[in-house]
Order: C-alpha cells, then structure tokens, then sequence
C-alpha cells in the first residue's frame, strides 16, 4: 500500500474518532499466511486496547499477503452493535478485498465503525 492509500486511511481514522470515546487501530500485517482473527486478537491486546475505560476500542487487521483480514471490537462496542454489524461490515469490506482495493475497505470500515462510535460513545464535554 502506498503512501497516499496509508494517509487516506489516517484521515479516516482522526475523523471517525473525533467526537467520540472510541478508538480505532488498523494494522497491516505482511504475513503470507495467517490466522487473522487471532492475530487480530493479539495486535488488540498488544496495543492496549483492552485498557480503554470504556472498552469501546475496534481492531481491523489486514494481511493483504493472505488476502486475510478481520475486525474486531471490544466488550462494550460489541455490546452495543451486535455480532450482525460485523458480519455485514465483513461483507461490504469483502467486495473491495477481492479487486484488490484494500485502502477503500479499510476506509469504508473505519467510518461504519465511526458511525457507531458517535452513536453509542459520544465525547464527553
């Protein structure tokens, strides 16, 4: 992924948490093979996500190696949107994933889970 793709991605990540107690983590990973649910996990755990006081924090991994990715959201994000928003936001990253336009996936997941986090986890004054 290029710059301009890596920035694009930025911007969305800054304007999906602006207003909101929530945070999103996108990791790229290079691995031509792996678990990416499990490494989602991990990558979580490892930059502390889980120790967000609102447990409101969401992972999207994506080895593009593997043409593998996931994403994942803490207790109380998950709490509020359910195992059927992931599912769908799964496949409507899908489409994407498969014509090789990773950035517009990761992008497209970003400001869904932007929507929710303004949702359920607007910024304190």
């Amino acid at each position: 992924m290029n710059r301009l793709a890596h920035a694009r991605i930025e911007r969305a990540i800054r304007s999906a948490e602006t207003g909101t107690t929530g945070h999103i983590v996108v990791r790229i990973v290079p691995d031509a093979q792996v678990d990416a649910f499990s490494r989602a996990r991990d990558e979580f755990e490892r930059a502390g996500l889980h120790a967000a006081r609102e447990r409101n924090a969401a992972m999207i991994l994506v080895a593009p190696a593997a043409k593998r990715f996931a994403v994942l959201g803490d207790r109380e994000l998950h709490a509020r949107v359910g195992d059927a928003f992931w599912e769908r936001l799964v496949g409507e990253m899908q489409p994407a994933f498969a014509s090789g336009k990773v950035a517009d996936a990761i992008v497209h997941a970003v400001d869904r889970i932007g929507r929710e986090l303004h949702a359920h986890f607007p910024a304190r004054a």
